[in-house]
């Protein structure tokens, strides 16, 4: 078992997902990695079935930064062109928001500034989705 902290910003905003096993969250996380001068970004597919996490379900939008801590799994799947990929997921054990310091509405905003949620790039379209009824939870 690998278990990991990372931190990364929220792509879509999460889903609650209710099955035949109980409720859960599902969401994916754009995960920055800067070295030797290039940025790379990795999508990670978040899970959790815990309660206080489907509460803040509202909450987990798009471009929200995050601190995750969990279970890392991977696996493989095709994209389009036929060539295999893989997938991360993380079944969060601990899910924190981390302040940026940015206030909307305060005077220190300027109108040069972005939206956190302007600068988070989009996941591949040809990402595999959950299938909601062949969940292992």
């Amino acid at each position: 078992m690998l278990y990991v902290h990372t931190i990364g910003r929220i792509g879509k905003d999460c889903q609650v997902i209710t099955g035949t096993h109980g409720s859960f969250i599902a969401f994916d996380i754009a995960v920055d990695d800067y070295s030797n001068g290039a940025n790379i970004t990795t999508w990670v597919r978040v899970r959790s079935k815990n309660e206080k996490h489907i509460r803040l379900a509202e909450y987990l939008t798009k471009g929200r930064l995050l601190l995750i801590e969990g279970r890392l799994s991977a696996s493989l799947w095709k994209d389009k062109d036929e060539n295999y990929q893989i997938q991360l997921s993380i079944t969060a054990d601990a899910l924190e928001f981390i302040n940026t310091g940015k206030r909307e509405g305060t005077a220190s905003d300027t109108a040069g500034q972005t939206d956190a949620a302007d600068d988070v790039p989009a996941p591949p379209a040809d990402m595999p989705q959950d299938n909601k009824d062949d969940l292992p939870f």
